[in-house]
């Protein structure tokens, strides 16, 4: 192991503007917070002790944390919804956890030597520090009123999927993805109604549009469309298909393929129309919503603002023919459906009824757990800027090379290992570590 006077100075070369080519850099980084510091990236907030690793794929950033330390940094739902519908929450993203960690790391986390990701790909984290707001004690609440709680099948932890809105109903996994069905994860009747916006939307185009948005994946009908329809096997046969007719043909689009180019191309494209409005006036989160939908070809003429017509070029100007898609819900609607869970504890139900329903046959149940998670913050990054409230323990390779004050810290991936570049005014200043001064 290299000493912590070599690693500083192969620190301090990594400063300079140019990055040099080294055998001395660390290839890992640690940040341990002092004193009630945090770390703050991007929307997160952690005080847990970060590592900033070096890979072939750039820099990742791991935070590890105790299992429910980590459930009190989800941002899933509301701290403010109901407590039953919190609890019920709490242990299917605990159950959720442990899958993850059972099944093993994913290529990304064996990179980087973490068991979940931080995002909506995996659970929606927003970091250790945000469980001390007054405004999210509910949730906290909610974690640690069922600690320990996971929904078991054959002996593992269940895989509980779950979703914002299923609609009027959530859909067999089989049905969205294909594979095998499940027994806890088949449809049930989900009792949204009223209660979540999700319920019901609609998205319209002109064909000329929804032709162009189909071209830029590569599947370019090549002439006019005559109809649209959706290909739907019965509940629990497999998954839905999207059937565009032309002139030249038919083109069938599964539908979470079709529901992932209108995501990507459609807002890239036309983001005057995509995302649609809603009856309020402003915009769905994307837009297309879920895999529950229907679409037709209508014949008539696409109404927009005259403002709009302006900004487009005239082969983009909507020519005869609309493609409606209504659909229902928003997510995969597998699993749980997370406004239903709310519409349910309004009535009375509790987070036990709760997963039962969503989740046939399963109950919470003590389960053997790990003791602690180890969170992918950020995954292939050329470099990372972190801010420090306070005062913090540097170390490269697990030797310490100082307590550094708080500012702007960025850690950039270089040839060899990771480089540091302090916040200007510690490097104007000549803050030393270990004796030495950063170079100016």
């Amino acid at each position: 192991m290299l000493t912590a006077l070599a690693l500083l100075l192969a620190l301090a070369q990594a400063l300079v503007p140019v990055h040099r080519a080294t055998d001395s850099l660390p290839d890992m980084v640690e940040l341990v917070p002092l004193e009630g510091a945090a770390f703050e990236l991007g929307r997160g907030r952690y005080v847990g002790h970060l590592e900033v690793i070096a890979a072939d794929g750039g820099l990742g950033l791991v935070e590890t944390r105790a299992l429910d330390e980590y459930l009190t940094g989800l941002r899933e739902v509301p701290a403010s919804w109901p407590a039953e519908a919190l609890a019920a929450q709490a242990v299917a993203a605990r159950t959720y956890a442990v899958w993850s960690i059972d099944r093993g790391r994913s290529a990304d986390g064996r990179m980087y030597g973490y068991d979940i990701c931080a995002t909506s790909a995996c659970q929606v984290y927003r970091g250790s520090a945000i469980a001390t707001d007054a405004a999210v004690a509910p949730w906290v609440d909610a974690v640690y009123r069922t600690s320990g709680e996971i929904l078991i099948h054959d002996g593992a932890a269940a895989h509980t999927f779950y979703s914002s809105s299923a609609g009027r109903r959530t859909r067999p996994v089989q049905d969205v993805w294909g594979g095998t069905a499940a027994p806890y994860l088949v449809a049930v009747d989900s009792p949204e109604a009223g209660v979540t916006p999700y319920r019901e939307w609609t998205v319209a185009l002109p064909a000329e549009v929804f032709i162009r948005i189909l071209a830029a994946a590569g599947l370019n009908p090549g002439a006019r469309i005559g109809q649209v329809s959706v290909e739907r096997p019965p509940e629990g046969a497999g998954p839905s298909a999207v059937i565009v007719g032309t002139e030249e043909g038919n083109i069938r689009i599964g539908a979470g393929q079709f529901r992932a180019i209108l995501n990507k191309h459609g807002p890239a494209l036309y983001p005057g129309l995509l995302p649609a409005r809603r009856p309020d006036g402003r915009r769905w989160p994307q837009a297309i919503l879920s895999y529950t939908f229907a679409i037709a070809w209508e014949p008539g003429e696409f109404e927009i603002s005259a403002r709009f017509a302006r900004l487009l070029p005239a082969s983009d100007r909507p020519r005869p023919g609309i493609v409606r898609i209504t659909g229902e819900g928003w997510g995969h609607g597998v699993g749980m459906s997370q406004w239903g869970a709310k519409a349910m504890s309004d009535e009375g139900a509790t987070y036990d009824e709760i997963l039962g329903h969503y989740y046939t046959g399963l109950q919470p149940v003590a389960g053997d757990l790990p003791e602690t998670v180890r969170i992918g913050l950020a995954q292939n990054e050329p470099e990372v800027t972190i801010v420090a409230t306070g005062p913090f323990e540097l170390r490269g390779n697990g030797s310490s090379l100082g307590v550094m004050p708080p500012g702007t810290w960025v850690f950039r991936h270089t040839v060899g290992g990771v480089g540091v570049v302090p916040p200007p005014d510690v490097a104007s200043r000549g803050i030393g570590i270990l004796g030495r001064k950063w170079p100016r």
